[in-house]
């Protein structure tokens, strides 16, 4: 988390920049740049929500999401690049093999011939593949969030615990016992 805060550039540099001034107010909320629970969760599914959604300019889509829906800005923005060159076109053939299931649609090219050819097949290719895409966009989203919840509880939680067990030896959270 501190390698992540030492690399981000600060709110004062982002409002001097002369394309984000329009946006100054919204990027100067500490809601965007605080990192807790629910801003990080909300990070994290937005990001994911874009980076399935949105075919190209993930990134920014992911940004304005955030900044509309009080979300952790860096959080959703690095979100997105769980589909980058690498991933990206695994991604788009199981995106467009599911398309295909749930549209119940014939193995054989039957009907693009009957829809216009080369561009109907077209259209059906993109359709079909952008269905797939939505229903990853949705089911990544939400087990983002639910899981960044999980775990930040988790965390929290082990926290918690330890410092109560380092009470009950009679020593105090974050400094060692004297021996």
């Amino acid at each position: 988390m501190d390698w992540l805060k030492r690399r981000l550039p600060t709110r004062e540099a982002l409002e001097a920049n002369r394309f984000l001034r329009p946006f100054a107010h919204r990027l100067s909320s500490p809601l965007v740049w605080r990192f807790n629970r629910r801003g990080v969760a909300r990070g994290i599914a937005l990001g994911l929500f874009a980076a399935f959604a949105v075919p190209i300019a993930q990134t920014p889509f992911a940004a304005a999401f955030a900044l509309g829906l009080r979300a952790n800005l860096p959080v959703a923005a690095l979100s997105t690049l769980v589909t980058n060159p690498i991933t990206f076109p695994p991604v788009y053939v199981l995106a467009y093999q599911t398309g295909r299931f749930l549209l119940e649609l014939p193995d054989n090219d039957t009907r693009s011939t009957a829809m216009g050819g080369v561009l109907g097949r077209f259209v059906e290719t993109v359709g079909t593949t952008y269905l797939g895409l939505i229903l990853f966009a949705v089911v990544a989203a939400t087990l983002g969030y639910l899981g960044t919840v999980a775990a930040w509880r988790l965390w929290v939680s082990r926290r918690w615990h330890r410092r109560l067990a380092l009470r009950r030896r009679g020593g105090r959270a974050g400094f060692a016992s004297p021996s």
